[in-house]
């Protein structure tokens, strides 16, 4: 079936002006265009086909796995967008070919094992149907939420209907049910856009999910061991000199109640950079200060800084939004997928607001458990520092860091528990417990979350911190500032790296490649991937080439249009009834190649909407068959009563 006139063209034109590749459609249809006036035509073998559908299908994959690294959460819609451009090679290769046609065993690889099969060798397809669908598939994947779409998809699905609708019903009603077919799905294409929005909604933050800087539920009271993983969530360049682990927070609360810490009376304000938009000054700092730069991903664009405490300002963070709030929470918006942001950090600035009567605020419900400790820590004096050496002291000397709870349901809280019975736990115990105990000697504090980087690759030559280094601390006001305070047993660090699974070796060489691929894709500063993109061309073309002419050169012939030649008259040829035929054939009423006269008259009577009965036809039909079959012609007379009855049944169906 042939593809009416200029349909692939108009979808290429609305394919390029939904997803802003206008221009780069309309060079498409010009070649697309051009091989309608080309006289040179390639003699293109299956094999020949065999070899371009084997490079499209190398493009698509380099494609994929270039989309998956930059953008994996959108590598579906970005790969359909791209769609009509990567098979479009296959598509000129059928259009500049003897054949228009292209063998469907090119297409699929297990299927040319059969090549020499002379049952298969007429099983050809013409492309520009498939790619005319692929281009409207390829128009959505733009997701632009506007009417152009649907109208412009259902203007050109018209134009495609229009060339094979069935003559049976008048142009006024195929147009009616056209229209009430496109309302109708018009309508279910709001609801699918409604529901796909409520969907992503919902399953935005299942993975790689940032602190929420308003609410944080612990582990404590969960029974059974945590499950951990050994992904690498973000990468820090260490800084000179560190020596130790670098707590790196991502969020702060100040209130407790029921094993969840809420950021009570702690809005987010709006943060203005410096001129050069990627620099944010936070607060006022020392000349001479620490430094590291943080290399982490954002989902949609915007996520949770890493940030140690005592952070002042940060350098090179091409996002357009920052905000924070009073307890030292900083997100940020509009930023690529990809940051790469340099800290730096004094213990003697303040990242955090000073502290107010909520730091200080003890649930009732651990009052008693709290005070028992209390008692039972012996700090040398009522100081500050003393106390905090004591607490520290307490809790690595009496208690134990497992991933193994077993709580005993005995009444008492999930804290009451691990300070009073099993004295066992992980961070969110610890940092839970000291923060309450601070506070029941008076001192300011707050629970941190966020990631302890340590752990140092030589592959990388940088800090990687994964799923499993998510860790909990506790922030503790004295000498006028806020500073880290963690009680977790160092022991906890060699604990979780012997979870550790035996394949983090192939899976951190796997990521550390996806992690090359998004630095390069979002290090594109001025078009640097455009410019690397046009010089990936050229091999791209090498290959192709070398496809195409790796074994024979490939025949072009010149077509030289068909001139007009003389036919052999045939007998009956002039025959009146051939009218009748016509005008059925114009109302619907289609005969089949293999169908008699006969048979084909009777079936239209037997329709309900039959133009003319059977026995009218049947004395024409009759005098047809001997002016086109027998041995004589007919008479004078008789061809005139053809033509009389003829004129009397057109009369009838018109």
């Amino acid at each position: 079936m042939k593809t009416p006139p200029l349909l692939i063209s108009a979808a290429l034109v609305f394919w390029g002006w939904q997803t802003e590749l206008l221009y780069l459609s309309i060079i498409m249809l010009l070649v697309f265009e051009s091989s309608r006036f080309v006289k040179s035509k390639w003699d293109f073998s299956m094999s020949d086909f065999a070899r371009i559908s084997d490079l499209c299908a190398i493009i698509l994959a380099c494609l994929a796995i270039f989309i998956l690294a930059a953008k994996p959460r959108e590598i579906i819609s970005i790969l359909f967008n791209w769609l009509p451009l990567v098979v479009f090679p296959l598509l000129i290769a059928q259009e500049y070919s003897l054949a228009r046609r292209v063998d469907v065993r090119a297409l699929f690889l297990l299927a040319r094992k059969g090549k020499n099969d002379r049952q298969h060798e007429n099983i050809t397809i013409n492309l520009c149907f498939p790619y005319f669908v692929l281009c409207i598939i390829a128009a959505g994947s733009a997701n632009i939420r506007d009417k152009s779409f649907y109208i412009g998809s259902f203007i050109i699905a018209a134009w495609a209907l229009f060339y094979i609708r069935s003559k049976r019903f008048s142009l006024v009603s195929w147009i009616v049910l056209l229209s009430f077919v496109g309302l109708t799905g018009y309508a279910g294409h709001i609801g699918l856009s409604r529901m796909q929005d409520f969907l992503m909604d919902i399953t935005a933050d299942l993975f790689m999910q940032d602190s929420d800087p308003y609410r944080r539920m612990t582990a404590i009271g969960d029974i059974g061991e945590l499950k951990l993983s050994d992904r690498i969530v973000f990468r820090a360049a260490p800084p000179s000199g560190q020596v130790g682990p670098i707590l790196l927070r991502e969020a702060s609360y100040n209130t407790y109640n029921a094993a969840i810490w809420f950021a009570t009376h702690s809005p987010f304000k709006d943060m203005v950079p410096e001129k050069d938009k990627t620099t944010w000054q936070i607060n006022p700092g020392p000349e001479k200060s620490k430094t590291i730069t943080v290399l982490a991903p954002l989902k949609k664009g915007r996520g949770m800084l890493k940030l140690p405490t005592g952070t002042f300002k940060i350098d090179d963070l091409p996002v357009l939004k920052m905000h924070k709030n009073s307890l030292g929470s900083v997100k940020v918006e509009d930023g690529p997928g990809l940051i790469t942001y340099q800290i730096q950090w004094d213990k003697t600035t303040a990242l955090d607001s000073p502290p107010d009567k909520t730091d200080l605020t003890v649930p009732k419900k651990e009052l008693r458990a709290l005070y028992k400790i209390a008692e039972e820590i012996k700090p040398a004096s009522k100081s500050p520092e003393k106390i905090l050496t004591a607490v520290d002291d307490f809790f690595k000397n009496k208690f134990t860091y497992s991933l193994k709870l077993d709580i005993d349901d005995g009444g008492d809280t999930p804290l009451s528990d691990f300070l009073s019975k099993s004295r066992m736990g992980h961070c969110e115990y610890f940092a839970t417990a000291t923060v309450l105990l601070l506070r029941s000697y008076g001192i300011p504090a707050r629970y941190a979350s966020g990631y302890v980087a340590y752990e140092f690759s030589r592959l990388e030559n940088m800090i990687v911190i994964r799923a499993r280094h998510a860790h909990a601390w506790a922030l503790a006001y004295v000498d006028g500032r806020w500073r880290n305070f963690d009680t977790t047993p160092p022991s906890a660090i060699s604990i979780d790296e012997s979870r550790a699974s035996k394949l983090t070796l192939f899976t951190d060489l796997w990521s550390f490649i996806m992690f090359k691929i998004s630095k390069w894709r979002w290090s594109d500063q001025k078009g640097q991937v455009m410019k690397y993109a046009i010089w990936l061309l050229l091999p791209l073309l090498y290959i192709f080439a070398r496809r195409l002419y790796v074994k024979k050169k490939i025949k072009r012939v010149k077509t030289i249009q068909k001139k007009a030649v003389k036919t052999r008259f045939r007998r009956g040829a002039d025959s009146e009834f051939y009218l009748i035929e016509k005008r059925l054939n114009e109302l619907g009423f289609e005969r089949f190649e293999w169908e008699t006269l006969s048979s084909w008259i009777k079936r239209i009577e037997k329709s309900s909407n039959s133009p003319v009965p059977y026995d009218d036809l049947m004395p024409i039909m009759s005098l047809h068959y001997r002016h086109r079959f027998g041995s004589k012609d007919l008479t004078v007379e008789e061809k005139a009563m053809v033509k009389q009855e003829v004129r009397a049944v057109m009369e009838k169906i018109e």
